[in-house]
């Protein structure tokens, strides 16, 4: 998109994650696009042992 289509169309905007932000954007009647994403979660030594202690098997 250049500098001049942005002028002439205004922005597009993808939200990913922050729903509040979204909401802000359409009631400012912005034309916005909601992705649900949530970063993956990183397996970690402490999810292992906790997840051990409980006795589920680990992934």
């Amino acid at each position: 998109m250049s500098f001049k289509e942005l002028l002439e169309d205004g922005p597009r905007v993808v939200n990913i994650g922050m729903d509040r932000f979204y909401l802000d954007l359409l009631d400012q009647e912005v034309p916005a696009v909601k992705v649900n994403w949530k970063p993956p979660l990183v397996k970690s030594s402490l999810m292992e042992k906790l997840k051990s202690l409980r006795g589920d098997d680990i992934e």
